[in-house]
């Protein structure tokens, strides 16, 4: 009977979060077919936590913000939803066709508030997909949208999405910044904001060959552009936000990427960069990582 006490006990921890989900940024590997399951990485203690958390069995996390994670199904499941992991409200979004690819995910604003929405892109040559949805919709919106570099007179191509104070906003390899915009019936238009003309195609070319990313902070929307060679960083264009939680150290910038489980550390005041094997325990055939980050407020 304590035996059995003792492996319910087990089983129920196995599927409680790690207790700093949602209170501080968490790096989460997704289990491979040989052990279904994620581990969390706690930067604050430098700590693993594995765990098998029933909602996230057989999704993948599309984005975090706001407090929320953005959860979509896998390539047999089309279900999805927001998921709040201190909460664990669970807010039911349409559901989402399996065979819909899609590279990147956001989420606009907290689901509370009117102006909410969730879109999902697939950034293709030449073509933007794009589905979205407000929280409490039946079905997504879908629309097909060109990318064209008057420049080269070539088809371009998304690398990265970003929000800053609620608007949706779209970068390109040929560095072209674009303004999502909605109209009364849900149909999207995309503004060029034309802040960049300076680049050369040079530098364009360049910079489309590395990791590059918007990201919000302090009250703004950087481009970021990462070119990491042989474990050095060799150049970052972005600046990290302070932060007044006393285990989180400031002025870092964590990096992670595509098809490594290395974590990447850039300190901005020493102008150095540390990386680490936060799970080595994590076995080889894992499938993805995402970070799962809490609401913050930028001070």
């Amino acid at each position: 009977m304590e035996v059995n006490t003792t492996e319910e006990e087990e089983e129920q921890s196995l599927q409680c979060w790690p207790p700093a989900v949602g209170l501080l940024p968490c790096l989460v590997f997704f289990h491979g077919s040989s052990e279904k399951g994620q581990t969390f990485y706690d930067i604050s203690e430098c700590r693993c936590h594995v765990k098998n958390i029933p909602g996230l069995q057989g999704k993948q996390i599309g984005t975090c913000s706001y407090g929320w994670l953005v959860i979509a199904g896998d390539s047999i499941s089309d279900d999805c939803f927001l998921l709040n992991p201190i909460s664990t409200k669970k807010i039911q979004l349409p559901s989402l066709a399996p065979d819909f690819t899609w590279t990147d995910c956001v989420l606009s604003s907290p689901p509370h508030r009117p102006e909410c929405v969730v879109m999902f892109l697939n950034f293709g040559f030449g073509i933007l997909n794009v589905k979205s949805c407000k929280p409490g919709d039946v079905e997504w919106a879908g629309q097909d949208l060109e990318l064209h570099d008057e420049w080269f007179d070539d088809s371009d191509w998304g690398l990265s999405v970003g929000v800053h104070k609620g608007d949706i906003y779209i970068l390109t390899c040929y560095e072209h910044l674009y303004f999502v915009e909605f109209n009364k019936s849900c149909g999207i238009t995309l503004v060029d904001l034309k802040v960049d003309d300076s680049t050369s195609p040079i530098t364009r070319s360049f910079h489309s060959d590395f990791p590059t990313y918007l990201v919000e902070t302090c009250g703004e929307l950087l481009r970021v552009h990462c070119y990491i060679l042989h474990g050095q960083l060799m150049d970052i264009s972005v600046l990290a936000c302070s932060t007044e939680e006393p285990r989180i150290q400031g002025n870092r910038i964590y990096l992670t990427l595509p098809e490594d489980r290395s974590l990447y550390v850039y300190d901005l005041d020493l102008c150095c960069l540390e990386v680490c094997l936060p799970c080595p325990n994590v076995k080889a055939d894992w499938i993805e990582n995402d970070w799962i980050l809490p609401l913050l407020e930028d001070k």
